[in-house]
């Protein structure tokens, strides 16, 4: 395999934020909102990051037919806006960057940059939809030592394991989430720049601690890996698997970097995502009837508004040319 070449493994590395439709997929195929009323609902699904430039995707929910089916469609005409508690608030722009064409929500962005530690209120106006609200708290920064990666195979499929020992404070009751990502990159005028696409890499643990065992069994991929910090005081070590297939690119314009997060969230976002990855693993399992949809906290409207603190490490395998 060719040897990668990564940033600092004990330096957080802050790189382009991750718009949640990107990071969720946006289309549903079954209603996970039976029962609810999903016409014309805004649809906020958001993350903001300690240190990162702020994206907020704004959609709004159209029922298509009698099938059950939801589609979403983007909305132009809204106010965005992002206060902290201390009274210092911002408007965000409607994002027209061909970076977006293709993403099905229309992205609303700023430039400030959020503080961990911190509470942010979102506030979504839209004159055909409706106004909609939430509040999310930037959590603590992530501090990890004794980091280290290795190569193996696992079930005949080549893995990278980074192994890292957790510190947080004890007592806290903080959470914890890890996942792996492939980011396209082109060259623009010899500079290397993000084609804002990102393809979710699968992510595997033999740690029975981690709250993945209440979604299956743990010789399942994951989307993501989930932490809670009641496990531990203090100090924790563990280790995590990514799957090496998409680490270099059969194809020359498919070529990018990998990207490995471990992030603080709020508790609203870890429950979000959580209940994502367990609606994907009852998908074929369950009748579609009794699918749970995931709780999130946007008044009024329909979707999540989370917190995180994240640090990044990040591989090329690709030659860049």
């Amino acid at each position: 395999m060719q040897s990668a070449i990564p940033y600092h493994p004990l330096r957080p590395v802050l790189t382009v934020l991750l718009p949640m439709l990107i990071l969720l997929g946006i289309a549903c195929q079954k209603d996970p909102y039976q029962d609810q009323p999903v016409n014309n609902e805004l649809v906020i699904l958001a993350e903001i990051t300690a240190g990162d430039s702020v994206k907020i995707p704004v959609s709004k929910s159209i029922q298509v037919g009698n099938g059950g089916i939801i589609s979403f469609e983007k909305v132009n005409s809204a106010s965005v806006k992002l206060a902290r508690d201390d009274g210092k608030s911002w408007t965000l722009k409607l994002n027209t960057s061909p970076n977006y064409a293709a993403n099905p929500a229309s992205i609303y962005t700023a430039p400030q940059r959020p503080r961990v530690n911190t509470t942010y209120t979102l506030q979504v106006q839209d004159p055909l939809s409706g106004t909609v609200s939430s509040r999310t708290t930037i959590p603590p920064p992530v501090h990890v030592k004794d980091v280290d990666t290795v190569t193996e195979i696992r079930n005949g499929n080549p893995m990278l394991r980074l192994r890292f020992t957790l510190v947080d404070s004890p007592g806290a009751n903080h959470y914890f989430v890890f996942e792996a990502l492939k980011e396209g990159l082109r060259i623009k005028h010899h500079d290397t720049l993000s084609s804002n696409s990102f393809q979710r890499l699968n992510v595997f643990t033999d740690d029975g601690n981690v709250d993945n065992a209440q979604v299956s069994s743990l010789d399942s991929p994951f989307r993501r890996i989930f932490l809670p910090g009641r496990i531990f005081n203090g100090f924790y070590t563990t280790s995590v698997l990514i799957d090496r297939k998409y680490f270099k690119a059969g194809d020359p314009h498919d070529a990018g970097r990998v990207l490995l997060q471990l992030k603080s969230v709020s508790v609203e976002l870890y429950n979000y995502l959580f209940w994502y990855e367990k609606y994907r693993s009852d998908i074929g399992s369950v009748p579609p009837g009794q699918l749970y949809s995931p709780p999130g906290n946007i008044q009024h409207g329909l979707g999540i508004f989370g917190g995180s603190s994240r640090r990044q490490w990040v591989y090329y395998f690709d030659p860049l040319k």
